[in-house]
């Protein structure tokens, strides 16, 4: 399946009855393990490419960092690529530029948010710095007029604190183009007052803390990006293989008591085999 063909594939979800659930992912071969247990799509998310690099979320890394990783991630899987821009990484000519790479790069949606450049890591408690309502219509304006295929979405995230204002510039940036509309908000009050706030527009959010996914459909959600969570969930289990090993002498005994453990690591030790196969079959001067 192409990126032509994936964006179609997102928008089609998105658009449906059912919620689709994005883990975000930091590598292919977190994708690769995302499509094999089932799921409909990937966040490629900026806090995940910051800190899997050591950086604070604070738009440290670049357009470029970003979008080789979205490149390394599109080659692997047919599965759709939500992709995180930030500010859109500057201005109105820079989220130009930023929707032209994204594109090309094969992601199937991108978000653009409204802080100033740099942003700030909001959602830790840090204060944040905004630009206006108008900036950010221009700036949705400008990544609709820019993108080829219609249906590479443009999510617009406006995290403004005024629960009222914020809402205003949601649907300001709908009026402008944006197909998506981004649920900044921490629990069902929140997510219900924006989901009715923008009618009939996809909606996708962070799922909050304390809520299921259902209870996030019910509110309204149409998407559910859960960044973080399997990077620490590896980190968790390395950290125990860590201890184990230096209590036992062997990473044989952890490994072979974990849930998946024999099928993680046929699947890891698989990588690139199969490809491999068909390229020294193809090409090894027999033909």
């Amino acid at each position: 399946m192409g990126a032509k063909e994936q964006r179609s594939r997102l928008r089609f979800l998105m658009e449906s009855d059912d919620i689709v659930i994005a883990p975000g992912a930091s590598d292919p071969l977190t994708v690769l393990l995302l499509q094999s247990v089932g799921y409909d799509a990937v966040h490629v998310s900026g806090s995940i490419a910051h800190r899997t690099s050591g950086y604070a979320d604070a738009g440290i890394l670049t357009m470029h960092e970003m979008v080789d990783r979205i490149t390394a991630m599109s080659d692997v899987t047919d599965l759709p690529l939500i992709a995180d821009a930030d500010t859109g990484f500057g201005g109105i000519i820079n989220v130009i530029r930023t929707i032209k790479e994204y594109e090309r790069a094969g992601a199937a949606a991108i978000h653009i948010e409204d802080q100033l450049t740099p942003k700030r890591p909001t959602h830790m408690g840090m204060e944040g710095a905004f630009i206006s309502d108008q900036e950010m219509v221009d700036k949705i304006r400008a990544a609709v007029d820019t993108r080829i295929d219609n249906n590479f979405l443009i999510i617009a995230r406006c995290d403004i604190p005024d629960q009222g204002q914020k809402l205003q510039r949601l649907q300001a940036c709908i009026e402008a183009g944006a197909d998506v509309a981004w649920l900044s908000g921490r629990n069902k009050t929140d997510i219900t007052y924006f989901t009715a706030g923008i009618g009939n527009t996809p909606s996708l959010g962070v799922l909050p803390r304390g809520m299921i996914l259902s209870e996030y459909q019910d509110a309204g959600a149409s998407c559910a990006v859960l960044p973080g969570i399997l990077q620490i969930a590896a980190l968790t289990a390395q950290r125990a293989l860590l201890e184990d090993l230096k209590l036992s002498g062997t990473p044989e005994l952890f490994l072979a008591n974990q849930p998946f453990g024999e099928e993680m690591a046929r699947f890891y030790n698989q990588q690139g085999a199969d490809e491999l196969k068909r390229i020294e079959d193809t090409y090894s001067g027999s033909g």
